[in-house]
């Protein structure tokens, strides 16, 4: 924002590089403003990134995504095979019907037909979109924004370029001068160097006047300072905070001060980053002469002179750049505030990439990953159809309600001697109990239908010999009349 006002308002450009700092001055107790802004202790600068991309074809993100929770039922106890993760339905299909009710058969054959003309159409020179690209089929991306920046803060975008490759950008500052370089490095990769700088100049205060010179300094660099006045005045100097208290009618504490002096020479250390001003004022009756000279170091510095087409101080550019070399090319623009004393600026740019990278190659270059995922799908499509012919052997088996397989005889001998059911006494080999009609071995799963008329000698179902008292068939169980 603008400085001072009074006989002497603004300043002159330049900014410590070799022509001094800012000019300001005013009244005491006149409208005046001082940059006060944020600042990072150690003076880095701060940079911001994001401009609008334009392409033939936006990129439609962010990305959505939308979940699909299947019905859950639970069981407890056993759980049939049907429901085993292994022959799931939601995956494999049921093994009965066809298969194109398998989503596994479906959706694999889906993607592995998608991926197939991910890897073919680019080898026939085929142009696709590559959707994780900023630049458009041909390799081509634009940015264009307007932003605001505020002082000791730099905008950036960047581009992965062939070379052969083009940059072309247009850029505008307002009301503030800008730097702005283009380099194969990031901003934070750039060089810092110390500068001096020297003011020597002749004032004029009349009554309750100042006058001040401003510089954006950070620790390690230092202000040299010699003055002398015609008569009585007093100096400081301060932040753009304590200057504006001051200004104000306040008593605020300055780091160096010197009071009701005509002369005064030293040395101030600079132990923060912020900007620095160097305050003459005149609260005696009549007018003042001073005479000074500031002589200053400025460290840690950005030099721009290492990256391509640098260029500090200006409001406006437009160029081409050639791109040398393969690889990620940066645009920076810095609002350097040893360059301009204003708060913020607006800048404007349009920068436009020919990275010579087109979606033929990006597709390409990730064809091993489409690969993979075809070998994967292809996986999973062969295990669903182990799944489904388990389905249908599981199913074919008998049901687990048939009977127990035959004990051998040796055993039935040993074990079945007595009927568990009227405790009578029955042949080892018998499969009935004679007296009860109860199946030694298992149960009964129906009955015949058949009676054996009384004082038979055979079975009239199964043909066996019966004893005299027999009241069953020890065989199958057929019952004798009374």
């Amino acid at each position: 924002m603008p400085r001072g006002g009074g006989a002497r308002g603004g300043g002159f450009r330049g900014g410590g590089f070799g022509g001094g700092g800012f000019r300001g001055g005013g009244f005491r107790g006149g409208p005046a403003s001082f940059r006060m802004g944020g600042y990072r202790p150690g003076g880095a600068p701060f940079g911001r990134t994001g401009a609008t991309r334009i392409t033939s074809r936006a990129p439609s993100g962010p990305y959505r995504h939308s979940y699909y929770r299947p019905y859950r039922s639970y069981w407890y106890g056993y759980r049939p095979w049907y429901y085993r993760w292994w022959y799931h339905p939601y995956w494999a299909g049921y093994w009965y019907r066809p298969w194109y009710y398998s989503p596994v058969y479906v959706g694999g054959g889906i993607t592995i037909a998608i991926v197939l003309g991910l890897i073919l159409l680019p080898l026939l020179n085929v142009a696709i979109w590559f959707p994780f690209s900023s630049a458009n089929t041909n390799g081509t991306v634009n940015y264009r924004s307007t932003e605001t920046l505020y002082f000791n803060e730099y905008w950036y975008e960047y581009e992965s370029v062939n070379q052969g490759g083009s940059i072309t950008y247009s850029i505008q500052s307002s009301p503030s001068y800008i730097s702005f370089a283009i380099w194969d490095r990031p901003f934070e990769d750039l060089p810092t160097t110390t500068r001096f700088g020297n003011d020597t100049d002749q004032l004029v205060l009349s009554n309750n006047q100042y006058e001040y010179i401003q510089y954006f300094l950070k620790p390690g660099s230092s202000i040299i300072y010699n003055f002398n006045a015609s008569v009585q005045i007093d100096f400081f100097i301060a932040s753009g905070q304590n200057l504006y208290e001051w200004n104000q009618g306040g008593s605020p504490s300055f780091f160096v001060e010197e009071s009701n002096t005509m002369q005064g020479m030293g040395v101030y250390n600079i132990l923060s980053a912020m900007d620095y001003y160097v305050v003459w004022f005149n609260d005696g009756p009549s007018t003042a002469s001073v005479n000074f000279t500031i002589v200053y170091s400025a460290v840690d510095v950005v030099d721009f002179s290492v990256a391509y087409k640098p260029v500090e101080g200006v409001l406006s550019i437009s160029d081409s750049f050639p791109v040398p070399d393969d690889g990620t090319w940066y645009f920076f623009i810095f609002f350097d505030p040893m360059l301009s004393p204003e708060e913020s600026t607006t800048i404007t740019f349009d920068v436009t990439y020919e990275t010579g990278i087109t979606s033929v190659d990006r597709w390409i270059g990730v064809q091993p990953i489409l690969i993979a995922i075809i070998v994967v799908v292809g996986i999973i499509i062969v295990a669903a159809v182990l799944a489904r012919r388990g389905q249908k052997k599981l199913k074919s088996k008998p049901s687990s309600q048939a009977a127990p397989p035959k004990v051998p005889e040796k055993q039935v001998k040993a074990a079945t001697t007595t009927c568990v059911r009227c405790n009578s006494t029955i042949r080892p080999d018998a499969v009935f109990c004679p007296n009860c009609g109860g199946k030694v071995e298992g149960r009964i799963t129906g009955t015949t239908g058949v009676v054996t008329p009384a004082k038979a000698k055979t079975c009239s179902f199964c043909n066996s010999k019966l004893s005299e008292n027999d009241k069953f068939c020890k065989w199958c169980g057929t019952k004798v009349e009374s």
